[in-house]
């Protein structure tokens, strides 16, 4: 196995670059490929193995890989939140749960209007910000190599596996206008003031184990991938 030299390494990104992938993940897996593979032949042969490599990885073959990849990435996310989620109904957590519960509600009870009710609703929604913006950041550093290796490929790369997260963090802002907003719509002959204070806890409580699971989640996948 004999080390690459610098033309051979652009020669190999060149020809990565055309097939214009847009997965860091799937990017550098057949990076590492090629590597790997021409690793083991002389230079010689170097040209003669590069063709050959892009025979097998052709446009449609990467792009099919990366369609399964983000498909299968989207599943994982979701099926690890929702046993991460589970684990809050689970004997060994539900102390935890019941803490959340009841100040949640304590407070709701407090609240005497409807601004300090919005507060309540704010206060997970305000800590899924500032998540996002060190998701964001994190997600930034570690993509930073990658985009800088395949400088002036011509379009943007991105991880697979942050981008469902990223949708996750956006979906509970959708959702709380959903729940303040449509209820007020629908019954806007019926007087909700006696049923504000538990429908905010209740939502409040909703959001907090969204945004808590999800950050679960990034702490669980950050640990063997691109977030």
């Amino acid at each position: 196995m004999r080390p690459l030299t610098e033309i051979e390494l652009q020669e190999i990104r060149k020809s990565i670059m055309r097939k214009e992938i847009s997965s860091a993940e799937i990017l550098m897996e057949i990076y590492d490929h090629y590597i790997s593979h021409l690793q083991e032949f002389s230079e010689e042969e170097f040209n003669e193995q590069l063709v050959e490599l892009d025979q097998k990885f052709t446009y449609g073959y990467c792009h099919s890989l990366q369609f399964r990849f983000i498909k299968k990435a989207k599943e994982e996310i979701h099926q690890t939140q929702w046993m991460v989620i589970r684990k809050y109904f689970c004997a060994s957590r539900w102390m935890y749960l019941v803490v959340i519960l009841v100040l949640v509600f304590y407070v709701a009870m407090q609240a005497r209007t409807e601004e300090e009710l919005g507060i309540l609703l704010l206060s997970p929604l305000i800590l899924l910000l500032i998540a996002n913006i060190a998701f964001g950041y994190q997600n930034f550093k570690k993509l930073r190599p990658i985009k800088k290796t395949f400088k002036g490929i011509g379009i943007l790369i991105n991880s697979s596996l942050a981008l469902p997260i990223s949708e996750r963090m956006y979906f509970p802002i959708l959702m709380a206008q959903l729940f303040v907003y449509v209820p007020k719509l629908i019954f806007s002959q019926i007087d909700l003031s006696p049923f504000l204070p538990a429908g905010a806890a209740a939502i409040t409580v909703l959001l907090t184990l969204y945004v808590i699971s999800l950050l679960e989640v990034w702490k669980i996948k950050s640990k063997t991938a691109l977030i």
